[in-house]
Order: C-alpha cells, then sequence, then structure tokens
C-alpha cells in the first residue's frame, strides 16, 4: 500500500489489529474465568441455600449465551456496528435489574452478582465501538443499580457509600483494559509507521547510491572511450583524414550512444540498445536491417549486454553502405549476429 498523506500503510494497520486482538483475547478470557470462577460457585451454593430464583440461576444461563455470542462475533472480525450493542447491553442492564431486585440478602448480599460482573460482558460487546460507549453503559448500570437500591428501601448513608465504591469498583478494570489495550495498540501502529518510514528512507538512499555509483561508472566508460580520442585531436597525433581515426571515431559516438540508453526503461533492453548503435550508423549512411529477434530475449545484466553489442559497434562503425543485425535468443542462450559489407564479420553469443 503506498502512503499518502495521512493514510496508514498496512504494516502499521496489521500491527495496530495484532496488538488489539491481544487486549480483545485478554477481555474475553478475563469474562469467562469471571462467569465460571467466580459467578458459577456463587449461583450453585445460592441456588441450594435459596433456591433458582433467590441466586440468579437463569440469569447466569441468559449471560453465558450472551458472552458466548459476543465474543464469537467480536473474535470474528464483527462487532463494528450498533446493532451488536443493542442487543446486549438492554440485555445485561435487565438482567442486572432482576437480579439486584430478586437476589436473598438484599443488594449487598451474596446473591447480587449479576450488577458486578455486566461491565465484563459490556467490554466485550463494546470492543470495536469508542470509550464514550462503554462510559454511557457503565453510567446507566449505575443508574440501574441506584434504582434497584432505592426500591428495596436502601437509602442510608452506609449504603450509598457502599454503592459508589462498588460502581467504581466493578468499572475501572474494565476501563483500563479497555484504554490500555487502545494505548498500546496505537504506540505499536507508531512505531510500525516509523519502522516503514525509516525503510522508506533508507531504500531511498539505496537507489540513490545505486544511481550515483551507475552515472560514475557510465562517466569513466565515456571518459575512457572519448577522452583519448580528443586529445589526440587537440595534439595533432590523430588526424581525421585517416580512416583508422574516423573508424575510432565512430566507435566512440556508438558506445556513448549505448550508455545514454543502458538505463532505459523498455521491455527489451537489448534490442534498444542495438537500436540506438544501428542509429548512430544510419546518420552516417548506412542503410541497417535489424531484424526482430527469434525467440524471447531474457534479462541480461549490463555487462552481458554490452559485450553483445561491442561487436556490432565495431563493425557498424567499418561498415561502408550495408549493414544486418540478427538476434536469436532462448532462455539458455543470446546470439547476436551482424553482417555487413566491411574489413571483418563478428558473431558473439553468451549464456
Amino acid at each position: 500500500m503506498t502512503w499518502r498523506g495521512d493514510v496508514i500503510s498496512d504494516p502499521a494497520v496489521r500491527m495496530e489489529e495484532d496488538f488489539n486482538r491481544g487486549g480483545l483475547w485478554a477481555a474475553v478470557v478475563v469474562m469467562i474465568g469471571w462467569h465460571l470462577l467466580a459467578s458459577l460457585p456463587t449461583v450453585i451454593s445460592g441456588w441450594l441455600k435459596v433456591g433458582p430464583a433467590g441466586s440468579g440461576g437463569v440469569i447466569w444461563l441468559v449471560f453465558a449465551l450472551v458472552g458466548a455470542a459476543s465474543a464469537w462475533i467480536v473474535l470474528h472480525g464483527g462487532g463494528h456496528s450498533m446493532a451488536l450493542p443493542l442487543v446486549v447491553c438492554p440485555t445485561l442492564l435487565i438482567g442486572a435489574l432482576i437480579g439486584s431486585l430478586s437476589a436473598r440478602y438484599g443488594f449487598f448480599g451474596p446473591y447480587n452478582w449479576p450488577f458486578t460482573v455486566t461491565g465484563w460482558f459490556a467490554l466485550v460487546a463494546l470492543w470495536r465501538h469508542r470509550l464514550a460507549a462503554l462510559l454511557a453503559f457503565f453510567v446507566a448500570n449505575t443508574l440501574v443499580g441506584l434504582a434497584a437500591l432505592v426500591a428495596l428501601g436502601q437509602t442510608d448513608r452506609l449504603s450509598v457509600a457502599r454503592f459508589i465504591m462498588l460502581c467504581a469498583g466493578v468499572s475501572v478494570l474494565q476501563i483500563t483494559i479497555f484504554v490500555g489495550s487502545r494505548a498500546v495498540a496505537s504506540t505499536a501502529r507508531r512505531a510500525a509507521e516509523a519502522q516503514d518510514a525509516l525503510a522508506r528512507t533508507r531504500t531511498k538512499q539505496l537507489a540513490a547510491e545505486a544511481v550515483q555509483a551507475a552515472r560514475r561508472i557510465r562517466y569513466e566508460a565515456i571518459r575512457e572511450t572519448v577522452l583519448p580520442l580528443l586529445d589526440g585531436l587537440v595534439t595533432g597525433r590523430l588526424d581525421l583524414a585517416d580512416s583508422a581515426v574516423r573508424q575510432e571515431v565512430a566507435v566512440a559516438v556508438g558506445r556513448l550512444r549505448r550508455s545514454l540508453v543502458e538505463n532505459d526503461e523498455v521491455p527489451d533492453p537489448l534490442s534498444h540498445e542495438l537500436r540506438a548503435c544501428a542509429d548512430v550508423a544510419e546518420r552516417r549512411g548506412i542503410a541497417v536491417d535489424l531484424v526482430a529477434p527469434t525467440g524471447t530475449i531474457p534479462a541480461l545484466p549490463v555487462d552481458v549486454r554490452r559485450a553483445l553489442t561491442e561487436p556490432v559497434i565495431r563493425v557498424l562503425a567499418t561498415s561502408a553502405k550495408r549493414a544486418r543485425i540478427t538476434v536469436v535468443a532462448s532462455p539458455a542462450e543470446v546470439v547476436v549476429a551482424i553482417i555487413a559489407d566491411a574489413h571483418l564479420q563478428a558473431q558473439l553469443s553468451a549464456t
């Protein structure tokens, strides 16, 4: 995925989702563990002492079904819409209200467990939503508990103080897990973004260094090709009236032209470079027939292409009127042949 503005790269998104999923698994495990290891023994003991109604046995089964459905949906990537919370949250609040009103020994008795565990189920159901949604549920749960407290007539100062402490105790862990998981996932995302940015910067540096190195190599090749000729012409050691000098000049021009097109982004670099060599000869009035390659030319490194085109450049430099270039290629071998009305013929193959 390409980085554009504030768009998060794919590795960063995956990193954030992985850490977020880890927090979700922690919430699911705590929800299941609390429901089985803390609530279930209370329900069983209450069932034996005060009966199913006073112990909240039916509510325990409903909460178990709601929690299992929420965990399955959210762990499989769902829960982004309000459909799940609109089903789960009212069910939890109704269960908390019924459990508080029907619990034997009052609101603060041992069997009013539904009010204290609703937060874990809400945490899983609201995992894909904002913190405000979870806080709204705890506010609603507090209002439900307050209504039950009033209905039971437990509104003395001590009961209200105990209620406030209870509301804080049954919400702080869930909020901590929710906020902490988001913070860790966000930190992981920023770390992945920084790593990705560093990798892109390093890649650009390496590309720039490679380009610079290629330019230095081309400069040295051009310098070695042209400088001796220019020096000879300036000092008078070389005379353009000499046919051998003119041929060396033609070879140098062909090499220069090849160097200029070596880094062009083309599907077939070898044919592209041969075409450039042929263009140089055609400007000198030579009719060059560059035949379409027979077979598919494989990817060849620059040094191999230079070895294949160098005889072509030299033969074209000595040609008088006509030349014909053919290429025969296979996955294992590439043969470049040139026939011209010159003093030599050249054929070179590379595997």
